[in-house]
């Protein structure tokens, strides 16, 4: 499944970037190119996940320790699935 999340920031997106590579293996899966991330304004940041379980995400977010460690910095969430295009035919 691929999945992108709108976060929403408290404080302000420089504060969440410094935070991000720091969870779990994020750095790895941003320098394979499994999660790529960026700038939506000062309050606001998309990341965008592949072949990522909706098991796993769920596991992570419900995580005390990711709660705790974001608390101060992420507002909320928004997730959401992506789905490929077809290509149509002619």
């Amino acid at each position: 499944m691929d999945m992108a999340a709108v976060v929403h920031i408290k404080s302000d997106y420089k504060g969440w970037e410094d935070l991000m590579p720091g969870h779990a293996d994020n750095q790895k899966e941003v320098d394979e190119g499994k999660v790529l991330y960026g700038k939506v304004n000062d309050k606001m940041a998309l990341v965008l996940r592949f072949d990522f379980g909706p098991e796993e995400m769920r596991g992570r977010v419900s995580n005390p320790e990711f709660q705790k460690m974001t608390s101060d910095t992420v507002e909320r969430h928004e997730f959401y699935a992506i789905t490929p295009m077809k290509r149509g035919c002619r």
